[in-house]
């Protein structure tokens, strides 16, 4: 006899059956106080119930995390917290009106609440929440795990949740491996086709996460060396629809209320679309794959299809001040702002090979090595704004890396530049410094950031005693520009040892010369607290 998934009361009550792992009764009864929920009932004289969950130790205080709960007060506050600082920023993967109403419904399952929970709380003001973050963190991924032969949407989304965990942990294996789970569940039940019936909202929430998935592979498999797993055209799915009308879509609704057009997730996806060929330039001409002829007609390829993704933007989505005032009064400043800095990012990494003197000229060169700096201030600039501007934060990890690819530019401009370049580097440095200072707040791998950018600026002073290469693009460098995941190995050509004395005087001989002639700037916290007016 087959037995019902769902338990009587909540087949009366049409209301969505969650089962809990470490109790007996479902979600919804327990949040109901009742008593007789049929999950309890007996069959056969045996006691049927799920298997509990072991207790873990965990440095926040309170019970296992078998038993651990969260009032529906610090949920909804942690989850609001989730959508407004990260959600549409590096993923996508819910109906924000809709994950309201299921968290205040009780109907969100427990490894997807402590997932989005464990993202908000690094966001909150009170030192007891955010302590919760780490038993947070353990909860989403021991539930997971133990549910991982349920393939469905709900499970894909938590894959993609623990996967941006593991990255903050900096701890990139664990997040290949959950983004790769997420793809293979994806693959199981053909994500996105649609099914009879489904709504709109069903519609356009899988293909978000369809997409979702689709940047993550462009940042996770770079970032880490892999590689990709989605081709960049690998099937037809349809863009995702503007934010503004996702939003306003309701619960069965199966007729679109205006026209459909793009959002800013849409021109994201069109975006992304070029950073995999960038990705393959760069790793290219680090193994000297392509001769001199092949890279100028690569880039100039890539370059048009990045001037005509700015080009073909609606006027609206294109950035100014006034554009970004008008998202942030419908709340969605941080995934404009998001936008339009991984635009800035992908072009800096584009032209980066340019900055190298030595590497042989072209007619383009100049306007290849004006291009990268452009890009690489204006990218600085945006984010200093960003900062500026309530609910236009944007503050998700790879904010940082791309801020430290900004100041591996400014800093050619601070020791290479023109006198009348000088002030706009030093302050766009300074600027990204503050910002990753304070990234680092709430993402633990932003530390090992900043340490990648103080050993960019160290590798520069010992290359100019030797007179090597400061911006050549070889695997060092990919692995400083792209493979952001991975530490930094000895750059082949330097000539000591990473912190012997020898190396320790000539940085300090260098820097005390840069520094007299304007020229050099002091990446340490203490400099921020001295010089809070230095934006």
């Amino acid at each position: 006899m087959k037995v019902a998934k769902a338990c009587q009361q909540c087949r009366e009550g049409k209301r969505k059956c969650i089962r809990d792992l470490s109790n007996t009764a479902c979600l919804p009864c327990q949040k109901r106080t009742i008593t007789n929920c049929t999950l309890l009932k007996k069959v056969r004289g045996a006691s049927i119930a799920p298997p509990t969950l072991a207790p873990i130790q965990v440095p926040s205080p309170g019970t296992c995390i078998g038993r651990f709960e969260l009032s529906d007060g610090i949920a909804q506050e942690l989850v609001e917290s989730y959508l407004t600082k990260v959600h549409h920023r590096p993923h996508s993967l819910f109906h924000p009106p809709t994950l309201r109403e299921d968290v205040r419904e009780n109907r969100v399952s427990r490894v997807l609440l402590f997932a989005i929970c464990s993202l908000g709380s690094r966001f909150s003001a009170a030192e007891s929440i955010r302590q919760l973050e780490t038993t947070l963190t353990v909860a989403a991924k021991r539930l997971l795990l133990q549910d991982l032969e349920n393939i469905c949407l709900e499970n894909i989304q938590a894959c993609i949740l623990v996967a941006n965990l593991c990255a903050a942990e900096s701890n990139p294996a664990s997040e290949a491996l959950f983004f790769g789970i997420a793809n293979s569940m994806m693959e199981i039940i053909r994500l996105p086709s649609p099914t009879p019936g489904e709504s709109l909202v069903s519609r356009e929430t899988k293909r978000r996460v369809w997409w979702s998935l689709f940047m993550a592979d462009r940042w996770c498999s770079s970032g880490i060396g892999l590689p990709r797993r989605l081709r960049d055209f690998d099937r037809a799915v349809d863009l995702p629809m503007s934010e503004g009308i996702f939003d306003s879509l309701v619960a069965g609704q199966s007729v679109l209320p205006c026209p459909w057009k793009p959002g800013l997730w849409a021109h994201m996806v069109t975006l992304v679309q070029l950073f995999g060929p960038i990705q393959d330039l760069n790793q290219r001409c680090a193994e000297h794959d392509l001769d001199d002829a092949e890279i100028d007609s690569t880039v100039h390829g890539i370059s048009l299809q990045l001037q005509s993704w700015e080009q073909m933007l609606p006027v609206d989505d294109r950035f100014s001040e006034e554009a970004l005032h008008q998202y942030q009064e419908e709340g969605l400043g941080g995934p404009f702002v998001a936008l339009h800095l991984g635009f800035h990012h992908y072009s800096t990494l584009l032209y980066f090979q340019f900055l190298e003197p030595r590497r042989p000229s072209t007619p383009q060169t100049q306007l290849y090595i004006d291009r990268c700096k452009h890009h690489a201030s204006s990218y600085s600039r945006l984010l200093r704004l960003s900062r500026q501007r309530q609910n236009c934060e944007a503050v998700y990890p790879t904010v940082g890396h791309m801020a430290v690819v900004s100041s591996s530019v400014l800093l050619h401009t601070l020791l290479f530049g023109e006198e009348s370049e000088l002030p706009q580097a030093r302050s766009g440095l300074n600027s990204n410094f503050e910002a990753l200072v304070e990234l680092r707040q709430y993402w633990a791998n932003l530390a090992s950031m900043i340490d990648r950018l103080v050993t960019f600026q160290n590798v520069c002073l010992l290359s100019m005693s030797t007179k090597q290469r400061t911006h050549e693009l070889d695997r060092w460098m990919v692995r400083f520009l792209i493979e952001h995941a991975l530490p930094l190995e000895e750059r082949p050509y330097i000539f000591a040892q990473s912190g012997t004395a020898f190396e320790r005087e000539t940085m300090s001989v260098n820097a005390k010369w840069l520094t007299e002639q304007g020229r050099f700037t002091d990446f340490s916290v203490s400099n921020l607290v001295d010089e809070p007016d230095i934006l």
